[in-house]
């Protein structure tokens, strides 16, 4: 009995050492030279093709790099604004303004705290004349006249929208009168739909910067949004 289960297991042993040399142990063959090369083409054609479906997917909807809608057939396109030279010895004027009269219509829905700052007929900058020079935007007209008429003024670079955001004048900032509040502009009646900074000025440009508590509803606006930007 002993003899027959000592063979069986002298069996076992040697059925088990087979099935690992011959079935377990699968040899790893590296890649050779040309193999190499073709696996990194075919991945450069896989990224490549990735990328072209990204940037399809991204211009599908005729949007610039800056995320900006096809500008209205006759309106001035956007223009890059660290692209732009300004000639100080050209000077041209426009009108501009800043108002806030939708407040006045909004009550209920201003800050309390901001009482003190709001106008009583809602006109922080009335339409005046005033003079720029070639290759200005509209936001460096604005945040000059500001300066030198001591009107406070806030704003954040936003690098998505190559623009700047106007986030506060005279101490009334977006969301004082409610959550679709905010400062918007307009040239010559129309809302562009970029940003301030992109705006290039022409001789004779009226601007106008307009609060609302509608994104855009209430002054006329609604296809843009507030802050001065697309």
């Amino acid at each position: 009995m002993k003899n027959r289960k000592f063979k069986i297991g002298i069996f076992l042993i040697f059925v088990l050492t087979i099935t690992f040399f011959y079935g377990g142990n699968k040899e790893i063959h590296p890649l050779d030279y040309t193999e190499i090369i073709n696996q990194d083409r075919v991945n450069e054609e896989q990224k490549s093709e990735k990328e072209k479906v990204i940037g399809e997917d991204n211009n599908k909807d005729n949007k610039d790099k800056y995320l900006t809608d096809p500008v209205p057939e006759g309106k001035p396109k956007p223009v890059e604004w660290q692209d732009i030279t300004i000639n100080k010895e050209k000077q041209l004027t426009t009108t501009l303004s800043v108002t806030c009269k939708t407040i006045l219509n909004n009550m209920g829905l201003f800050n309390e705290d901001k009482m003190e700052v709001l106008p009583e007929d809602g006109i922080i900058y009335p339409p005046q004349e005033v003079n720029f020079y070639e290759g200005e935007s509209v936001f460096d007209v604005l945040l000059r006249e500001m300066k030198e008429n001591k009107i406070h003024m806030e704003f954040v670079m936003t690098p998505i929208y190559n623009s700047h955001y106007i986030e506060g004048i005279n101490n009334i900032y977006e969301f004082d009168c409610g959550e679709l509040s905010g400062w918007m502009y307009k040239v010559n009646d129309w809302f562009p739909n970029y940003g301030a900074s992109r705006y290039l000025l022409k001789d004779g440009d009226v601007i106008e910067w307009i609060y609302t508590c509608d994104l855009g509803r209430d002054i006329g606006g609604s296809l843009t949004v507030t802050g001065g930007e697309e």
